[in-house]
C-alpha cells in the first residue's frame, strides 16, 4: 500500500501538479519513514489469526465465543432471506459478513494474546463469532494446572472424550468470551478399526420401545416401472423405492441439467465407503460423484468404517442430482459447530445447500446450552447471509425426541433454529408411471417400529417471521416441509456392499436439500444469485406444496401432532411439488 501510494505521488509530480522535484523528494522520504514505522508496528502487533486450522493428530480443541453484533447479525440474515425486504438474496462473502457482524481485529488479538499466554494456540473462525483453542493434552494440563478428564474410546464409540474442569484460569475466558462446551471428542482410529460397522437408521427389523408386535403387514412399492441394474432382495421384494421413482413422483427430474449444484453433507462421527457409493450408482443408473472430503477438529484422518447415516445422505444426494458436486464435512459427534463452520468456510465458497441428518435428545432444544446454540444460530445466520440453504432432519422420534419417558413433547436442535429448513417425514404410495397416489404423515408404529417424523411446537425458540401467517403459536413450530421417510417401502442404501431398506428424515432431508440445490444452480447459471435460506420462498409459495392432511407423529401418547388442511406440526407445509415450486421463487430485490 505504501509503495503504491509513493508511485502515485511520483506520477502526479511529473505530470505537473506544481509540487516541484524538491517537494517530491521530501514527500517520498516522509512516506518511506512512515512505511518503516508501520512495518515496526506490524512486527509488534501481528494481524489476528482468522482461519480454519487443519486438524492435527494429538490436538484437542475447545471452542470460545467471541464478542459479536448478534442482534444486527440476525436482523441482517433475516433481511436477505425475506422476499420483498429490499435486501432479499443480496448476499455477502463470509469474510465481509464476519468483518461486519463478528469480533473486531482488536478484540480477536486481545483474546489471542490471553490464550497464547497459557501456551495454547488460538484461531478465530472466519465467521468471527467464535474461536478454536487448541493444544496437546500435555499443553492443556500445563495451562489448566490439572489434566483434562478423559473417557476412553470404545469399539461402539471410537471417540475419546475430554472434559474441562469446572474452575478455569481467567486467561482462558477473557472478557466478553465464554467456553461454549465443556466436552469435546477426538477420533481414535485404532479403536475404529476393530468396530463392526453398523448404521443407526430405522430398519424393518428394528426393535420397538414398547416391544409391541406389528398390527399390520408392511406396505410395498406399488409404483411402476421399478427399474434397477441389480437384483438385491429388497428390490425384488419391493421394500424400497428407487431414486428414479421418487424423482418422478415429486417432479425433480425436470430440475436436472441447468448448472451444477453444490451440496455439502455434514457428517458427525459417521463414515462411508466409496465402493458403496459406486455400487449404488451402478444399481440405480447414475455416475457416482467424486466426493470432496473435509476433515474437522478431532478427525485428522477419515473415519474408517461405513455408517448408515452418512451412506444414506451421500447416496440420496447423488441419486437426486446425478452430476452434483458433493462435499462432505466429517467431524466428531460433538462437532456440530465445527461442521457448520467448515461448510460455509470452504475454499471453494459457500455451497448451494448444507444438509444435516443429526440431532436428538443429546441436543434437546429446551436443555441445549444457550451460549452454544446461540453461536450455532449465528453461524447458521452467516450461512444465510452467504447464500447457502441449510436443511436439518426434524428427527425420527415423532413429537418426543427424548422418548416416551418424558410425558410431553420434546424437539431436537438444530431443527428448531430459525435459520434452517426443518424436514419431517411422510409415507408415500405410488402408482402407474410412479405417480404420487397418496401421502400421509410418517408413523411406523402400526408396523411394529417406534419411529415417526419429528414435529411439534418449540418451548423456547420464538416464532420466526416466515411462520407469522401459518400458525398462531408464539414459538417456532417444526417441521417446515416433509418428504418420503417411511421404512418400507423406504430408501435403499448400500452399506458394506449390501443393499438394505432404511427409513427416517435422514432420507427426506438430503432429498429436499438436493432438489433445492438444483434450483439454486439454475439461478446461478442464469446469472442470478443463489437461494439462501429457503423458508421465505417456501412459505410464500405454500399453495404449490402437496398438502398432507392425514396421519400423526405421536408415538408416545402425548397428544401431538396430527395432520390437517394447511400448515400443521406433523407435516409442515407438506411436500414440495417441484413441478410448480421453482416458478414461485421470488426475484432478488
Amino acid at each position: 500500500m505504501i509503495a503504491a501510494l509513493g508511485e502515485t505521488v511520483r506520477a502526479r509530480v511529473w505530470e505537473g501538479d506544481g509540487l516541484g522535484e524538491a517537494l517530491m523528494k521530501r514527500t517520498l522520504v516522509i512516506l518511506a519513514v512512515s512505511a518503516l514505522a508501520l512495518s515496526a508496528c506490524t512486527d509488534e502487533q501481528p494481524p489476528a489469526d482468522v482461519s480454519l486450522p487443519e486438524p492435527k493428530a494429538g490436538a484437542v480443541t475447545f471452542y470460545l465465543s467471541l464478542p459479536s453484533s448478534t442482534k444486527d447479525l440476525l436482523a441482517g440474515a433475516t433481511q436477505v432471506a425475506t422476499p420483498g425486504s429490499g435486501q432479499y438474496r443480496h448476499f455477502l462473502s463470509l469474510a465481509d459478513a464476519g468483518a461486519k457482524y463478528g469480533a473486531s481485529v482488536e478484540q480477536i488479538e486481545a483474546v489471542d494474546k490471553s490464550i497464547t499466554s497459557l501456551g495454547l494456540k488460538f484461531a478465530a473462525d472466519p465467521s468471527r463469532l467464535f474461536g478454536r483453542v487448541t493444544g496437546t493434552t500435555a499443553e492443556w494440563q500445563k495451562a489448566l494446572g490439572a489434566p483434562l478428564a478423559t473417557q476412553a474410546a470404545t469399539a461402539s464409540s471410537p471417540f475419546t472424550t475430554y472434559t474441562l474442569p469446572q474452575q478455569l484460569p481467567p486467561a482462558l475466558q477473557p472478557t466478553g468470551t465464554t467456553v461454549l462446551v465443556p466436552q469435546v471428542q477426538v477420533y481414535d482410529v485404532t479403536v475404529e478399526g476393530s468396530r463392526p460397522p453398523s448404521g443407526n437408521r430405522p430398519t424393518p427389523d428394528a426393535s420397538t420401545a414398547s416391544g409391541s408386535q406389528p398390527a399390520e403387514p408392511w406396505p410395498l412399492n406399488t409404483g411402476t416401472p421399478l427399474t434397477a441394474n441389480c437384483s438385491a432382495g429388497p428390490l425384488q421384494q419391493k421394500q424400497v423405492y428407487t431414486g428414479q421413482q421418487v424423482r418422478s413422483a415429486y417432479g425433480i427430474d425436470d430440475l436436472q441439467g441447468a448448472g451444477t449444484p453444490v451440496v455439502t453433507v455434514l457428517d458427525l462421527g459417521g463414515g462411508w465407503l466409496p465402493s458403496d457409493l459406486q455400487l449404488a450408482g451402478q444399481c440405480f443408473g447414475y455416475a457416482p460423484p467424486s466426493v470432496t472430503q473435509i476433515q474437522g477438529d478431532g478427525v485428522p484422518k477419515a473415519i474408517a468404517n461405513a455408517d448408515g447415516e452418512t451412506s444414506l445422505d451421500l447416496q440420496t444426494a447423488a441419486a437426486a442430482a446425478p452430476g452434483a458436486r458433493i462435499r462432505l464435512v466429517q467431524t466428531t459427534p460433538s462437532g456440530m459447530l465445527d461442521a457448520f463452520s467448515r461448510a460455509i468456510g470452504d475454499d471453494g465458497g459457500a455451497p448451494d445447500v448444507l444438509t444435516l441428518s443429526y440431532g436428538g435428545c443429546a441436543l434437546d432444544e429446551e436443555r441445549a446450552l444457550p451460549a452454544y446454540t446461540g453461536v450455532i444460530d449465528g453461524v447458521l445466520a452467516m450461512a444465510a447471509l452467504t447464500g447457502a440453504s441449510t436443511f436439518v432432519a426434524a428427527g425420527d422420534s415423532g413429537s418426543t425426541t427424548c422418548g416416551a419417558g418424558v410425558r410431553r413433547t420434546t424437539l431436537s436442535y438444530p431443527a428448531v433454529s430459525p435459520f434452517v429448513t426443518a424436514v419431517g417425514g411422510t409415507r408415500l404410495a405410488l402408482g402407474a408411471g410412479n405417480a404420487r397416489v397418496s401421502e400421509t404423515v410418517w408413523n411406523d408404529s402400526p408396523y411394529g417400529v417406534s419411529a415417526a417424523g419429528g414435529g411439534g411446537v418449540s418451548r423456547r425458540e420464538a416464532r420466526p417471521w416466515y411462520q407469522n401467517d401459518v400458525h398462531a403459536q408464539p414459538t417456532r413450530v417444526v417441521p417446515d416441509v416433509s418428504a418420503l421417510a417411511d421404512i418400507v417401502p423406504g430408501w435403499p442404501v448400500v452399506m458394506n456392499g449390501s443393499l438394505q431398506p432404511v427409513g427416517g428424515t435422514s432420507g427426506a432431508t438430503p432429498l429436499v436439500a438436493t432438489a433445492t440445490a438444483l434450483v439454486s444452480a439454475k439461478e446461478r447459471s442464469a446469472g442470478r444469485p443463489p437461494i439462501g435460506l429457503a423458508n421465505g420462498w417456501f412459505y410464500q409459495a405454500k399453495s404449490t406444496f402437496y398438502d398432507v392432511t392425514k396421519g400423526n407423529n405421536d408415538i408416545a401418547g402425548v397428544g401431538c401432532c396430527t395432520a390437517a388442511v394447511g400448515y400443521d406440526p406433523a407435516s409442515g407445509l407438506g411436500v414440495p411439488n417441484w413441478d410448480k415450486l421453482p416458478a414461485e421463487l421470488p426475484k432478488a430485490d
